[in-house]
């Protein structure tokens, strides 16, 4: 009776968090649509949803093609616009929120883990991204539900360990790093190992095997087939050393630091900085007090985490237990190995360490602590260590830190009822800060604006411009406006390469240029035919002479 008076409970919850979050997502999308979208990447995923849809205004398959495919069957449907993309990225957020609530009601009240996963919808950085059409937050929709179902399959049914694994799949083709979600899953199974082992028979291992190895290939084989390449492989091998990436890469940052540095910006703001709209970074903005009171009681409860550990240590000590001295090792060990070698090797020692420490301090109370704090590690580690550093990539240990959060105030106040009081107290002065920040950034970028105007321009100029070749060196945003394929030209890169512009755009017979960055004054052979004559905001098209 317990437990169906607990799971009518649950289900009224979630279907209020649904409630919620469907006119909060609402107003994300409406805000969105005034933004609309100025990212690089993000225009890739629209033109590989195109050619999903069968349309072929070019395409780069190698980036990850779920977020795609998704947005592929509104397009194949008649709703071929950027608000199909935000709807889809809608659905994943809502859908994320209510894997958070069931992941933290794990070990929360499902009244407190409505509240936190209403808490993390609303910091400042997943309400920047959540609804861009960047892949981030949807690739952690399905990274949380894998996680999710691991659980799941360890404490009910073994089958759910199936859909587990086809949500890693789904959450590491959407974004590759986020299949570093694997560590975490598999570190919740080996700290149960003894629950887990009695759930392994040998037609489990070998069902379970066979099918595991039947997805891996058919998407190999579909990679195969459509490309001769496994794109992934590839970046994988990018994102593990960092010496393939050259200091012209937007985003280039050498200090490990960056992103601690720039969590309280992260987590709330009233509003963006005046550099926000040029470089759509978060790192400059100014975090309210809400952000050092949230990270207070997150140092708190883990400071009270990691000093059992250390108390354990130093007993261990007195009676010179080898197992102490195995971990101060291995910590040091890792420290070398993320500054001087692979940061895998760290990833891996790190996930060691705190493996041993689970073994040695076994404690089913605090499991999803040290879950958590893996989570943390893992992605921090990952992100810090690559000279490519962007605000959205760390969006995943956000999770992890609003659980510690809670935690955090459980531990501080223990009385359920002041729990409630302070978790809602808190979400509710968030409302407001999330409201400004939300408005501080509802506008559209002025770079958007005059490349569609230039868009627009040229196709009324030229309206045969469908048959000539196109360069610019925003070629994945003009393709997705001209509807037409765009060659991508950037004038430093080609430097950077010992190139010229004059001789690219002369090898793909370019009959216009579009110059929306790079700032050119003159390319021989070429004269221009538009100049918006801004000064902040620059946009010229070139014709060949």
């Amino acid at each position: 009776m317990y437990n169906i008076k607990e799971m009518t409970k649950n289900n009224r919850f979630i279907l209020l968090l649904v409630g919620i979050m469907l006119v909060y997502t609402g107003i994300l999308v409406y805000c969105q649509t005034i933004r609309s979208i100025s990212y690089w990447d993000i225009f890739v995923y629209l033109q590989n949803a195109m050619l999903f849809s069968h349309i072929n205004i070019g395409s780069q398959l190698s980036v990850p093609p779920v977020l795609s495919l998704l947005t592929s069957i509104p397009f194949r449907l008649g709703f071929i616009s950027e608000t199909s993309l935000f709807i889809v990225s809608g659905i994943l957020f809502i859908l994320l929120a209510i894997g958070i609530y069931l992941l933290f009601n794990e070990k929360f009240t499902p009244e407190e883990s409505l509240i936190s996963s209403l808490i993390f919808s609303m910091l400042s950085l997943v309400v920047t991204w959540a609804l861009t059409g960047a892949n981030d937050v949807p690739a952690l929709c399905f990274a949380t539900w894998a996680l999710y179902f691991t659980v799941r399959g360890l404490k009910d049914n073994f089958n759910y360990y199936y859909i587990a694994l086809l949500l890693f799949v789904l959450a590491f083709f959407t974004r590759f790093t986020e299949g570093f979600i694997l560590i975490v899953m598999a570190y919740y199974l080996l700290i149960n190992f003894d629950e887990f082992r009695k759930q392994l028979t040998k037609k489990r291992i070998l069902l379970f095997v066979a099918f595991a190895l039947i997805l891996a290939l058919v998407v190999c084989g579909v990679y195969l087939s459509y490309q001769g390449t496994i794109p992934f492989i590839s970046q994988f091998m990018e994102v593990s050393s960092s010496s393939q990436v050259s200091s012209i890469n937007v985003g280039y940052e050498l200090n490990p630091w960056y992103y601690i540095q720039n969590l309280p910006e992260y987590l709330t703001s009233f509003g963006v900085s005046n550099s926000y709209f040029s470089t759509l970074s978060t790192s400059d903005n100014s975090p309210t007090a809400l952000s050092y009171v949230l990270l207070l009681f997150v140092v708190i409860y883990m400071l009270k985490f990691l000093s059992k550990l250390v108390k354990y240590d130093i007993e261990e000590v007195k009676h010179k237990n080898i197992k102490v001295l195995c971990i101060i090792l291995l910590s040091i060990f890792s420290i070398i190995t993320y500054t001087h070698l692979s940061y895998m090797i760290t990833e891996v020692l790190f996930t060691i360490i705190l493996l041993l420490y689970y073994k040695w301090l076994p404690d089913k109370d605090k499991q999803m602590d040290y879950v958590m704090f893996l989570w943390i590690g893992i992605f921090m580690i990952l992100h810090s260590y690559h000279p490519v550093k962007v605000d959205r990539y760390i969006i995943p240990i956000l999770i992890p830190l609003t659980y510690y959060f809670t935690q955090s105030i459980k531990f501080t106040i223990r009385d359920r009822k002041k729990i409630l009081i302070a978790l809602t107290i808190f979400l509710i002065l968030l409302i407001p800060v999330n409201a400004s920040y939300l408005t501080s950034i509802t506008q559209e970028n002025q770079h958007t604006i005059e490349e569609k105007k230039a868009g627009q321009w040229l196709e009324q100029y030229d309206p045969q411009y469908s048959n000539y070749n196109i360069s610019s060196d925003r070629g994945v945003v003009f393709s997705w406006y001209l509807k037409k394929y765009t060659y991508t030209t950037i004038p430093r890169v080609l430097e950077a390469n010992n190139e010229s512009l004059v001789n690219k755009l002369n090898s793909i017979n370019a009959r216009y240029y579009i110059d929306s960055t790079s700032n050119t004054t003159n390319i021989t052979g070429y004269h221009v035919i538009y100049d918006n004559e801004k000064e902040d905001v620059k946009v010229k098209i070139y014709e060949r002479d």
